[in-house]
């Protein structure tokens, strides 16, 4: 047997994602191919600790880093930006200075991300540059310190008329950067673009609504990012291509625009810092619970923890317990509850979702094991 075929045959040879990549922007691999070779590989199960305990959906593999070698270059490039930044604060206006900052960014993303593959510095460029592109962009046109504009304060402005296009001009750039580089945090920040835009019509259209109405308006932004995640998670139930990585990023935006609107609701009928609220909250997390079992992704729960912490430490409080008392029980009952549903997660979701047995929408949900 060749030297390849036996490492092929070792289970604990992981396939190298970076090499992968590499592979891919030299044209040795097509990105379908790639992803399909991903999906043939880790088929063959989880190596490591792991291996007999997880199946890899269950994982939920975050790949933003890869060794302290990323976390290493990501401090050079942080110093690098900052001093950049503060060197400029003097010389150039603040338009100019985001201009720079894109730019420099997109030719650290060059050697760092297009050629090195580096991964959590290519997250890092990746969640930045969009910010940056976006404030040179209306700076440039604006030609003001946008730092503390609200929408009604560009409804007063006479150049009112030129938000939007400006806004569709860095959307593109963020849109080419992740066309470029295909960081799967960049569909969260064109996600993101997209919606301020919608924002930014509706106030122009109808001043003053989204003040009235923002509890609800928030809540349709969560929900649509929340299916927009849903999307790409359809598209990988085993979560071993780079959508599970896309559709990750999007349920991490979309929870807290869920879970804040939904509680503003709940204390706009029973009242903030109520016993109802307190139950309304621990009832919520539970629905939460269940929607994030079904769906195998746990972001949904973490926008949702610290009320859950609020409205544990509220009861306790309310049974005549001292705070200190109080501050200690919510802390061990929280912890507890997460270590329990952490822990058993597998066996939650096959209990959930045994009656669907059989169900055509199971397939387009990770396997229970």
């Amino acid at each position: 047997m060749s030297e390849a075929n036996q490492k092929l045959n070792n289970k604990e040879s992981p396939l190298d994602s970076a090499r992968l990549a590499a592979a891919v922007s030299e044209g040795i691999l097509t990105e379908d191919q790639a992803e399909r070779l991903t999906d043939f590989w880790t088929r063959r199960g989880v190596t490591g600790p792991l291996a007999e305990t997880l199946p890899h959906a269950d994982i939920e593999e975050v790949r933003f880093v890869r060794g302290f070698h990323d976390i290493f270059i990501s401090l050079g490039i942080g110093i690098l930006m900052v001093g950049l930044i503060y060197g400029l604060q003097h010389l150039l206006p603040a338009w100019a200075i985001s201009a720079v900052g894109a730019v420099s960014i997109w030719g650290l993303a060059e050697v760092f991300s297009r050629r090195m593959r580096l991964a959590l510095p290519s997250f890092l460029l990746s969640l930045a540059f969009t910010p940056f592109f976006f404030m040179a962009c209306f700076g440039l046109v604006v030609d003001q310190d946008l730092t503390g504009l609200s929408l009604g304060g560009w409804r007063q402005n006479y150049e009112t008329w030129l938000v939007i296009p400006t806004s569709l001009v860095a959307l593109a750039g963020a849109v080419l950067f992740y066309l470029r580089f295909k960081v799967p945090v960049g569909i969260a920040g064109i996600t993101g673009g997209c919606l301020f835009i919608v924002a930014v019509l509706i106030e122009m259209a109808a001043p003053g609504l989204i003040d009235r109405y923002h509890v609800g308006f928030f809540l349709a932004l969560g929900l649509v990012t929340f299916g927009l995640a849903m999307s790409f998670d359809i598209k990988d139930p085993a979560r071993v291509t780079l959508n599970s990585d896309k559709a990750f990023w999007l349920h991490l935006m979309a929870a807290p625009f869920i879970v804040h609107s939904i509680l503003a609701l709940v204390a706009s009928f029973s009242g903030q810092g109520s016993v109802g609220y307190s139950v309304a909250v621990i009832a919520l997390f539970v629905i939460l619970a269940i929607v994030a079992l079904i769906v195998d992704r746990r972001a949904l729960l973490v926008s949702a923890m610290s009320y859950l912490g609020f409205a544990i430490g509220y009861l306790i409080l309310e049974a005549n317990v001292s705070e200190e008392a109080a501050f200690a029980v919510t802390l061990l009952l929280l912890g507890g509850f997460i270590l329990l549903i952490g822990s058993g997660w597998s066996l939650l979701r096959r209990v959930l979702l045994a009656p669907f047995s059989g169900q055509p929408l199971l397939r387009y949900l990770p396997a229970t094991t």
